[in-house]
């Protein structure tokens, strides 16, 4: 059954009742009133405090209540069979964003609302997405990825053996649409190529790229067109525990590829197929800056990998984790317009944590 992927909004009693009649079994949910107590003391300050059962009793809240009655909508998630009675779009972000005052000002919310990211690739990528959309960033956000779900990815990816053989773009869509049923988000589940990704830039879709795909021409190619249109690119690569942050200020007139004139790489393509042992260089060498950087059990791996030993190189769920938290703070930042350094490669770990430190260069 083909299941859609974004949820329904249901604005009449009429359109809730038809959907009643065509899933017996449809699960409700009223989230409507809880919402509004937390509205209320958003909205008036001076009962902050109160015991809640008392506030709850008085003509000022019986009033609020009467102002919101209708200020709801019904929310249908078809891949849960569940609907959700909920506040509106405005309101909802209110109560989502309100306990990240003042580390995110009203104003920065607004900026960080506005944003576009695309996140191509959906491995780390779908964690970075997620986070994204807890933390309020990016209403609008592109998620590429041609890949389906499979158990092995389960270690590192938000997801459930439900999702197994599901387009990872829908799973990662379906985390964030639950979390904010109001988000926009754009699917391209055939995956990203040069193409698309430029009609999308062009389009005025795309105001930052998170890049974590794992093909190096593309990963290349992306970064051209970054430099063309002056888009800032975030790359978080995978380190063991750790992980390798890339910043690439295209937007402030940055116009190297990790660190070398972008005709180097260039060359690179020019000369003929890339090969696992060129982009095996390019990533330990170019990527995460040399052998001396790269964890040693990450190494182990790779020669297994290579040797046919194990199907693919090892990855963890808490370095994911790690490299949405990175990932988003650097969009945030950038989305401020905090921080002008044009080209950052930073090392981090847990590690870091124990000895008190991490190194950027």
């Amino acid at each position: 059954m083909n299941i859609p992927n974004r949820p329904e909004y249901l604005k009449t009693q009429v359109e809730v009742e038809k959907l009643r009649t065509l899933h017996s079994e449809l699960v409700e949910v009223d989230a409507f009133e809880r919402q509004i107590k937390e509205l209320f003391f958003i909205d008036n300050h001076a009962f902050i405090g109160m015991p809640k059962e008392e506030v709850y009793a008085t003509t000022d809240f019986e009033n609020y209540v009467a102002t919101k009655k209708d200020a709801f909508i019904h929310v249908y998630f078809p891949w849960l069979n569940t609907i959700v009675r909920t506040v509106d779009a405005g309101d909802y972000y209110r109560l989502k964003t309100n306990r990240n005052q003042d580390l995110i000002t009203a104003a920065e919310q607004k900026k960080l609302h506005d944003y576009k990211v695309a996140v191509l690739g959906m491995s780390v990528g779908s964690n970075i997405a997620f986070v994204l959309a807890q933390a309020g960033i990016s209403s609008r956000i592109i998620l590429a990825d041609f890949d389906e779900l499979d158990t092995t990815n389960l270690n590192r990816i938000l997801a459930g053996v439900h999702q197994v053989g599901l387009n990872k773009t829908i799973v990662a869509a379906r985390h964030i649409y639950e979390d904010d049923p109001f988000a926009e988000v754009t699917l391209l589940p055939e995956g990203v190529n040069e193409a698309n990704l430029e009609e999308l830039i062009k389009a005025g879709e795309v105001d930052c790229i998170i890049e974590e795909i794992d093909d190096i021409p593309f990963k290349i190619h992306a970064r051209l067109l970054a430099m063309k249109y002056k888009i800032p690119v975030v790359m978080v690569t995978d380190n063991g525990d750790g992980v390798v942050l890339h910043v690439e200020r295209y937007d402030l007139g940055h116009d190297k590829i990790w660190g070398k004139p972008h005709a180097y790489y260039e060359q690179k393509l020019a000369d003929g197929p890339m090969t696992k042992e060129k982009a095996g260089s390019i990533i330990m060498n170019d990527i995460v800056g040399g052998v001396h950087r790269v964890d040693p059990n990450m190494i182990k791996s790779v020669k297994r990998v290579l040797a046919r030993e194990l199907v693919s190189w090892s990855q963890l769920g808490s370095a994911a984790i790690l490299g949405a938290v990175v990932a988003t703070y650097t969009v945030k930042e950038i989305a401020l317009g905090k921080g002008t350094k044009r080209d950052i490669r930073a090392w981090i770990s847990p590690e870091s944590v124990e000895h008190g430190n991490h190194t950027v260069s």
